[in-house]
């Protein structure tokens, strides 16, 4: 009997595709035994619970645009989201909403800027992800320097673990003291404790006043010094990120930092910014400058982010640059640098995980030809892998869902 068939004693077969169904998840070498596209709660947990009772997993699908290559050996099934979809309450004078994993961001975005209000995140896509991948993957993007990480502003969410419990987490309100917070680990976990059904999330205002400042270099050793001076000034601003190659500003590289306030208040930030620094700033005026900034280095067979100490961040710069690329973006207050290129051997990974190793940093790759042959990310702590998997113990006694190894 085959999966798609032993799925119909617990879904409708209006939600069960059978196998070789084309779709996102082939771009990274998965071939799933069937696909299912659930459209409620009780649908998920019959899915998940069904996977633990056949040794079936599970792989849950978003969009599909940020799936790494598959690494595990094994019988799967897709999940997919996108039936689970929908805003359930916006409350615009609260400053929360609530929808669905399935969501897009597009959706939550174009409802958002009706009240003026906006999510200020800016990874790569952001608009091309759904609510619920967003959060399995946790990247906040630079801007999180003037408005905090995704995991600080997600209030709540249901769902639904391994075993096919449902889990109430958190609630939709800011102030909330309900039980432990198990929030925070589930935010970037990849999926890898349950599936994300709904979740309640913190809006905020569009500001005022947004001032885009550039500083075009020949190179970008030539703008460590005023990226620095820039962290050490008294006024902070919302991102400062440093790119190359910098086309569309027609230059090697470039500075973009950007302001948000009162006029009065952005007025007196750039003033103090060009002091400390010791330059002179031009005004962004290139049409979809901002856009072209938060997908920089985005695209590629190769992207990886490497990670340091933000002193430590010029010599993991320079490490990748010795790589012929497609293009680097440096979060300079974050200490992290995303990297895409064509085609790169594993030996030159390998290499360059050793050098951001040797700084005290992290590698961490999100496509490579070869990648799911070969383990090439920075082994995440001990520590950390332990309490991963407590927690999965927890949330997934049967092992159904799959862990993403990144």
């Amino acid at each position: 009997m085959s999966v798609a068939t032993a799925l119909t004693d617990v879904l409708p077969s209006t939600a069960i595709s059978g196998e070789r169904v084309v779709g996102p998840w082939q771009r990274v070498g998965i071939e799933p035994e069937a696909v299912v596209h659930p459209e409620s709660i009780e649908e998920v947990s019959a899915a998940l619970r069904w996977a633990g009772e056949s040794g079936v997993r599970i792989i849950v699908v978003g969009s599909g645009r940020h799936l790494p290559a598959l690494w595990q050996e094994g019988r799967f099934v897709v999940l997919s989201t996108a039936r689970l979809n929908g805003i359930e309450i916006y409350e615009p004078a609260d400053l929360t909403l609530t929808a669905r994993s399935g969501t897009s961001l597009a959706d939550i975005d174009a409802e958002l800027r009706s009240h003026s209000q906006w999510l200020p995140f800016d990874p790569p896509r952001l608009l091309d992800r759904t609510l619920g991948g967003f959060v399995a993957t946790g990247q906040s993007g630079p801007l999180w320097m003037g408005y905090g990480e995704l995991r600080n502003h997600v209030l709540g969410m249901t769902i639904v673990s391994g075993d096919g419990r449902l889990l109430k987490l958190g609630g939709r309100v800011m102030k909330n003291v309900a039980g432990f917070d198990l929030l925070k680990p589930i935010v970037g976990s990849h999926g890898r404790f349950g599936v994300v059904t709904s979740v309640s999330i913190r809006a905020f205002p569009v500001p005022a006043v947004e001032r885009v400042l550039v500083l075009r270099a020949d190179s970008v050793s030539e703008l460590w010094k005023p990226a620095r001076s820039i962290r050490m000034a008294p006024v902070m601003p919302v991102s400062s990120v440093l790119i190359t190659p910098a086309k569309l500003l027609d230059a090697p590289a470039a500075l973009i930092v950007r302001l948000h306030g009162a006029k009065p208040t952005v007025e007196a930030d750039q003033r103090t910014l060009e002091h400390y620094a010791g330059v002179s700033f031009d005004l962004a005026t290139s049409h979809g400058l901002l856009e072209s900034i938060q997908n920089h280095a985005a695209e590629g067979k190769t992207r990886l982010i490497a990670s340091a100490l933000p002193t430590q961040i010029p010599e993991v710069v320079s490490a990748l640059g010795q790589i012929s690329h497609a293009g680097i973006a440096v979060d300079t207050y974050a200490g992290r640098a995303r990297f895409s290129a064509g085609d790169v051997s594993l030996e030159e990974l390998y290499a360059l995980r050793k050098t951001v190793e040797a700084l005290g940093g992290s590698l961490t790759v999100w496509a490579a030809e070869g990648a799911h042959e070969t383990v090439l990310s920075t082994r995440k702590s001990d520590v950390v892998e332990a309490l991963g998997s407590r927690l999965e113990r927890v949330f997934d006694p049967k092992g159904v869902m799959w862990r993403q190894r990144l």
